[in-house]
């Protein structure tokens, strides 16, 4: 039962409540409680239908007719459909077949168009941001290497340092930006996957992280970062020397 059914007739799990169904009173014992009930848009419960068809044929000698099956395969689901769709007063919906024409709808490709342009839009800011970073702090640290040179360390030295400090810096970025993005996607994208009459589904649309992909972008990210820290590390000599002197000409 749905939680609003369950507080209406005061049950508890494991209690029994005698039901009227088709004319015949049905004692149900409540086993569970489930959010929401499919296919269905307000409050409703689920009953065992082997169960209450053998009461209702002992107590009235009628089965109720159901009016809607829910059917699942295995395999040859194209089969089984067009096998469906023969019988005779059958009304099938199949929900691969309503998928994929909701795939099609022109509302969604220009909304599904959008959000894959702001991520690749994403990609491309964090991938700006990152070689911006490196560049930067890169300048930045340009004076501390003249200095560590001057007492003794080596240009390799300094590079394999300055790869390091990105190597981390970066991993930083990528893991907190992968971190938020999950965050805003698992809050946002169920608040925007509607019905075509603009109501909730039913079940609430499930959030999954599609990894591979993600993961792929992240590992390209971080490798663009330490790709241009490599660059700028190959000619760590010359800038260094460059800062030398001009440490010289100040003093």
């Amino acid at each position: 039962m749905t939680p609003a059914v369950r507080d209406a007739l005061s049950l508890g799990i494991g209690e029994t409540v005698n039901l009227v169904l088709s004319g015949a009173t049905v004692p149900v014992v409540l086993v569970g409680e489930l959010d929401e009930v499919p296919s269905t848009a307000g409050e409703g419960m689920l009953l065992d239908l082997p169960a209450a068809t053998d009461w209702l044929i002992r107590d009235r000698g009628a089965v109720r007719p159901v009016a809607e099956w829910w059917l699942s395969t295995d395999g040859g689901h194209a089969e089984a459909a067009r096998a469906a769709a023969e019988l005779p007063g059958t009304t099938l919906l199949d929900r691969r077949e309503v998928a994929e024409r909701a795939a099609g709808d022109p509302y969604w490709q220009g909304a599904r168009t959008g959000l894959l342009a702001a991520a690749l839009g994403s990609v491309l800011l964090a991938l700006v941001g990152l070689i911006v970073d490196v560049w930067a702090t890169a300048r930045h640290r340009l004076g501390e290497f003249a200095v560590l040179h001057t007492l003794g360390a080596s240009p390799r030295l300094l590079a394999r340092a300055l790869l390091a400090e990105q190597t981390f810096l970066a991993g930083i970025g990528v893991g907190v930006g992968l971190l938020l993005g999950a965050v805003v996607g698992a809050t946002m994208a169920p608040l925007v996957i509607l019905t075509p009459s603009a109501g909730r589904p039913v079940p609430e649309a499930a959030f999954v992280l599609p990894w591979l992909p993600i993961g792929l972008t992240a590992l390209g990210l971080l490798l663009a970062a330490l790709a241009f820290s490599a660059f700028i590390a190959l000619g760590i000599r010359q800038r260094v020397a460059a800062a030398q002197l001009r440490i010289g000409g100040d003093q």
